[in-house]
């Protein structure tokens, strides 16, 4: 037997008709399921780069070396000195250095510390017969001359470290050169003399001073001739 919407109503009234509502709605509707919240990874910020400020480069004064002496360090010991009225003559060495006076003018020949090997014989003199005299010479003529014992032949020397020098009296001559002339032999094993002319490096009253590299059996004359 059916029943109305009118009789249904009727029989169980307003409650439950509003019963059948909710479970008619119950019975239709499915629960949407809740969104799931993922976690998204945070991306980690960026470094952040701090610059430190550069400094300004420093430039270290740079130490300048003390230039070096040249030649070896003065030995400190003094001079030998030996004199003679017309000639003096000794055995010189590296050190002293050396003075060697002739008293009857003045005249005074030096060697410098180290300018010479060991054991070299040294010996000035005013020669009364030179070989010849030079060119315009005027005056003494002087002799110097170096041997290396046992030997007895002149030998040349020239100076290691500094120069030699020779001070003379030159009178009135003007100009005063030195006119230096070193005996050797020619071809035929006769005396030949080789002459060369030297300024003075310095002048005073009746006196020059000039300076040899080198000399072995050796004239000096003070000379008018030009140097050359």
């Amino acid at each position: 037997m059916k029943h109305s919407a009118r009789d249904v109503f009727a029989l169980f009234g307003a409650g439950a008709l509003a019963a059948l509502a909710l479970a008619a709605c119950a019975s239709s509707s499915t629960p949407t399921p809740e969104p799931e919240v993922t976690a998204s990874a945070t991306a980690e910020p960026p470094p952040v780069t701090t610059t430190e400020p550069t400094a300004a480069p420093t430039t270290e004064p740079t130490a300048t070396a003390a230039p070096q002496p040249t030649g070896r360090q003065p030995s400190g010991r003094p001079p030998m000195t030996s004199e003679g009225k017309e000639k003096v003559s000794g055995t010189f060495g590296q050190t002293p250095a050396a003075k060697l006076t002739i008293t009857s003018d003045n005249s005074v020949f030096r060697i410098p510390e180290y300018a010479l090997g060991d054991g070299v014989l040294i010996t000035f003199m005013v020669d009364k017969k030179p070989p010849k005299k030079a060119k315009g010479g005027s005056g003494n003529v002087w002799r110097l001359t170096a041997q290396r014992p046992p030997a007895e032949e002149t030998s040349a020397v020239s100076a290691n470290e500094g120069k030699f020098t020779v001070r003379l009296p030159i009178g009135k001559a003007a100009p005063a050169n030195l006119a230096l002339g070193e005996i050797g032999k020619d071809d035929k094993g006769k005396d030949a003399i080789v002459w060369k002319v030297v300024a003075p490096t310095k002048t005073e009253d009746g006196f020059a001073t000039y300076e040899l590299t080198d000399f072995g059996n050796t004239l000096l004359q003070i000379t008018s001739d030009p140097p050359g």
